[in-house]
Formats: C-alpha cells, structure tokens, sequence
C-alpha cells in the first residue's frame, strides 16, 4: 500500500512541475497536501501501485533498477528502503530537472540522466518501462541489447501499433524470459486526454522473470 508520505511527495512534485515552479520557490516541508475534502490520490493510483511494486517485490528488493522513461520519478518514493540503485532515464529535459527535485526528498541511491531509450545501454538487475512502452515504435530493438533479469512493463493491448502479445513473445520466444505476472489495470476515464493517439483493448502491468518457469495471469 502506498503510504501517506509516499502520496504527499507525488502530489507536490506534480504541484512543482505543472506550476513551473522549483523546490526554491516551494520546499517540501513548506508544502501543505491538498484538502482531502478538494482533492484525494487517485484509487487507480494506488492500484497501480499495487501492481507495479507490491507484486514486483521481489524483482525489486535489494536490485538495481533502470526506469526508462521515467518522466519526473513519480515513484521513485516508492522504492526508498526497497531497491539497492535507482538509474532514471528520459530524453526530456524538463522532466529530468523535476526528477532530481523529487531524489532531494527520497533516500535512495539515484543517478538520472537526460537520454533517449535509443542510447541507454548498460547492465542491470531489473528494467521498468511505465507508461511509455506505447511511445518507442522499436520496443523490440530497446529491449533487446538489454541485460537484465527482471523486467516490469507497462503496456496496452494495441496502442500506436505496438502489440502487448508481440512484445510478450519476443521476449520469451527470443530473450529467454518467463511471463510470471500479467495484471489487468482497469482504470477509470479509459482516453487519450486529447493527445490523439489511438489504442485498442485493455491495459496490463506484466512481469517477467529469465529464471522463473511459472506463469499467472490474473
């Protein structure tokens, strides 16, 4: 369960990054969280949450991790007393800035780096991709020079012609993972928010292993 702190620090850098504004202007202690009567976390966040980090608990404990398109580290609280390293990547600048605002508040061990997910090479213990699979036409090819035995993906069952069930495959049929997770995040206001992109069918967190041999579909 995402905890209350974990809640606050989401909600003031989304405050930070959508006022234009730096932990200058407003530091964290000095930010007083929205009226619950005005505003209230999401539930579909707190799902995700579960999804992402409660059932990926074990590919995350005591591992580095390589977020990859990891926007302005929305979760990197989530993973204070949890993941050994955290290495954020996303090739927006801004995002990036807001990112090491958010690593000031989080005692975690963070590197991030303004890059595309085209340059990104090295070797870690677990990759996540949230929320951007949809947005690399050649998935096949970013996640093919990693080295990695944990993934966590993000992924839409056809979403800008990327397909949940060939990413699945490529990465059994031709990397050697095992499927051990595929979760249905059902949310609420199923749109693109005006962002014109087209998409087909439901939304899934999946989990994948190259050690594990079963697999659970829920």
């Amino acid at each position: 369960m995402i905890s209350d702190l974990n809640k606050h620090r989401f909600e003031y850098i989304w405050h930070l990054y959508n006022k234009n504004i730096t932990d200058k202007d407003m530091p964290f202690h000095s930010h007083v969280p929205c009226d619950p009567s005005v505003w209230q976390f999401p539930d579909h966040l707190i799902e995700y949450h579960r999804l992402v980090f409660d059932l990926g608990y074990t590919s995350l404990k005591n591992k580095e991790v390589l977020d990859i398109g990891c926007g302005i580290a929305w979760y990197l609280g989530s993973m204070e007393n949890l993941v050994k390293k955290y290495v954020g990547v996303d090739m927006n600048e801004k995002r990036i800035r807001y990112a090491k605002i958010m690593s000031k508040i989080v005692d975690v061990d963070t590197e991030l780096n303004v890059l595309p997910a085209e340059k990104v090479s090295c070797e870690t213990d677990t990759i996540m991709m949230l929320s951007v699979a949809h947005q690399i036409p050649q998935i096949k090819n970013i996640l093919n020079k990693f080295k990695c035995q944990n993934i966590i993906l993000d992924c839409w069952e056809e979403k800008n012609q990327v397909h949940m069930n060939d990413v699945i495959d490529f990465l059994e049929k031709h990397k050697g993972f095992v499927l051990t997770g595929k979760h249905l995040y059902d949310y609420a206001g199923k749109s693109d928010s005006g962002k014109g992109q087209t998409y087909e069918g439901d939304r899934y967190i999946l989990h994948f292993n190259r050690q594990a041999k079963e697999t659970s579909v829920i």
